[in-house]
């Protein structure tokens, strides 16, 4: 399994370009662009607070790198952006030594210091795509586990009838979790605790839906279940669990996103 936590001044990620498919969706920079990073947003954060709504409901966020706006439409709880038809896009973003900030969405009044959720400097590789993640602090305040992650986007095209799939852990608890194919009674990832992605698995693609499910690993206590789904020939599938049972309307949630 691989840690995916980077913090503060670390340097620049090096990671693999994307590369195109039978599908034919890559969108995320033409070959001769090599000067951007290209960046997915995630907003994991459980907290309820703070927040401008009452009751609070947990912080909508906009995402900044070096102080510029990067995503489009605010960004509440459980959402990503881009957020585009087949998920696998990126949004370009300066590459080099920069700063990351998540800072709630204020409609009225002046900013406050506190509206600051996180910020951190990150080192984005040219032409390199990642993730940049929101999420909880506890249950790991560590300095290798702060509220934001960058997750280095490294996965090559499946073989050709197959498709990948890994298991992201963002469900801020100790919890352990597997990845099991109810579908085909098969634990698919054994073992991922908070904050920590699986290596990639590449697997047949299926003839009819899948359904997925989280359980505490090493038992059959289901925790979460997504949605049936039948991937694409050739696309990779981050499995995406967030949640924190420990708040309101945070419940254990299961869903997946195209990576590549």
């Amino acid at each position: 399994m691989k840690r995916i936590i980077l913090t503060g001044l670390m340097a620049t990620v090096l990671l693999t370009a994307c590369k195109k498919n039978d599908l034919n969706e890559s969108k995320r920079w033409a070959i001769s662009d090599v000067t951007n990073a290209w960046v997915k947003y995630h907003n994991s954060y459980t907290a309820l607070t703070p927040s401008l709504g009452v009751p609070a409901n947990g912080p909508s966020v906009n995402f900044y790198v070096n102080n510029v706006k990067m995503n489009g439409p605010t960004m509440a709880y459980g959402s990503f952006f881009p957020n585009v038809t087949g998920g696998g896009a990126f949004a370009a973003a300066p590459s080099g030594q920069v700063n990351i900030k998540a800072v709630l969405n204020r409609t009225t009044g002046t900013g406050l210091p506190s509206d600051t959720i996180a910020s951190y400097n990150f080192g984005l590789g040219a032409s390199k795509s990642h993730s940049v993640i929101l999420i909880d602090e506890m249950p790991n305040p560590t300095p290798d586990n702060p509220n934001m992650l960058v997750i280095q986007e490294d996965v090559a095209m499946p073989a050709y009838g197959k498709f990948k799939l890994r298991l992201l852990n963002l469900i801020a608890t100790t919890e352990v979790f597997e990845l099991y194919n109810s579908t085909t009674a098969t634990i698919v990832v054994p073992s991922v605790k908070f904050k920590d992605v699986s290596n990639w698995v590449e697997l047949p693609v299926p003839a009819s839906g899948n359904v997925f499910q989280i359980r505490l690993a090493g038992t059959t206590t289901v925790m979460a279940t997504a949605s049936s789904f039948t991937p694409a020939n050739q696309r990779s599938y981050t499995f995406w669990a967030r949640g924190n049972p420990a708040v309101s309307g945070r419940a254990r949630t299961l869903s997946q996103y195209i990576t590549q």
